[in-house]
């Protein structure tokens, strides 16, 4: 699915610096992340975030 617009958002996996929880978050076009389904990403009290993988949506087969 492309998103369409001005709404230049990408999913991505993402790991708390902190805790090493694994998730999905949504990288907005200013470059700040929010967690998908979620209001926290983990249970640290000011988690930071490292992208793992970005683009989800793209088929990567050869």
């Amino acid at each position: 699915m492309t998103l369409v617009g001005n709404d230049d958002k990408r999913r991505a996996a993402a790991e708390c610096d902190d805790c090493g929880e694994i998730g999905i978050v949504q990288i907005w076009p200013d470059g700040s992340l929010q967690p998908l389904g979620q209001s926290n990403f983990c249970d640290c009290e000011s988690p930071s975030l490292a992208v793992l993988e970005t683009d989800l949506d793209h088929d990567e087969r050869p």
